[in-house]
């Protein structure tokens, strides 16, 4: 099986959810979860940020969800602009799909397309390609994380060259997804003053013995085997046992779990003392 098929087998472990808020996630049998992979960081700023929502159905009301040209384009590449200074050229697409495809001829046989997280200054020395930062300071070609829900914003390719992007052509997004998008950047610039180191080695008493933490990413101590490219038995326990402690993991070790925005102490301690139980 591909990575990409047994995290899905493992998130699929989830109950049917009937609600999520913030961060944490409500089943239809009303178990509660606490959300530590956010859609690999598409929802940094919790399910729907604070005003995404407002955003999209402002598009919405306006019938702006088809593929036209818009001035909010320019808007969101300005932004991102100011945020990858180093990356002078940016192609815009409908989805992460469309642009790892336009990406693949740029890349090495096998290699896969670097995904610059925000906090790349903790993540500094991790080597995971795909799931934190690239094995080289500045990659080529790469795809930043947005923060924002993936049903609502567009894909962002970076080129550090202008002439590497000569041959790729983006697509015309739909104004709903250069919006919201657009909206969750400008949230998560607030969102950083009290999402900082204060509030995320609150988790190290806790999670330390089976964590890495680098800034807001942890890394299980346990997926080594995994990294390497074997199914980890290991980490089937341990994502299982998170669960039934009312906790969701990344379901890829690959991509590092994230702290959320809100947790407190109690649910933490669950984690830990499920994981105290196990042999890994």
């Amino acid at each position: 099986m591909t990575d990409e098929t047994i995290a899905r087998s493992r998130l699929r472990r989830l109950p049917p959810i009937r609600r999520a808020r913030l961060w944490r996630l409500y089943a239809e049998d009303g178990r509660r979860f606490l959300d530590f992979w956010m859609d690999d960081g598409r929802s940094m700023l919790g399910a729907k940020g604070t005003g995404i929502g407002t955003t999209a159905k402002a598009a919405l009301d306006t019938g702006l969800t088809r593929p036209f040209p818009s001035i909010r384009e320019s808007r969101l590449e300005k932004d991102i602009h100011g945020r990858y200074p180093d990356y002078p050229t940016i192609r815009l697409f409908r989805d992460e799909a469309r642009a790892t495809a336009a990406a693949a001829p740029l890349l090495a046989t096998d290699e896969r397309l670097p995904i610059l997280r925000p906090f790349v200054k903790e993540l500094a020395g991790v080597e995971f390609l795909d799931g934190a930062m690239p094995r080289v300071a500045m990659p080529r070609v790469a795809m930043p994380r947005l923060p924002c829900p993936a049903a609502l914003a567009p894909a962002v390719l970076l080129f550090r060259e202008p002439e590497i992007a000569e041959g790729v052509e983006g697509d015309i997004v739909p104004p709903l997804a250069l919006a919201c998008a657009h909206r969750a950047l400008a949230e998560f610039d607030r969102f950083l003053a009290d999402y900082s180191e204060a509030l995320w080695k609150k988790v190290d008493r806790r999670l330390g013995p089976y964590f890495e933490r680098r800034g807001p990413y942890l890394f299980p101590r346990v997926a080594e085997a995994e990294r390497r490219g074997s199914p980890s038995a290991d980490y089937d326990r341990l994502f299982d046992t998170a669960l039934g402690a009312g906790v969701l993991l990344s379901p890829d070790p690959e991509r590092p779990s994230i702290i959320p925005g809100d947790f407190d102490d109690g649910e933490l301690a669950r984690l830990a003392t499920a994981i105290a139980t196990i042999k890994l």
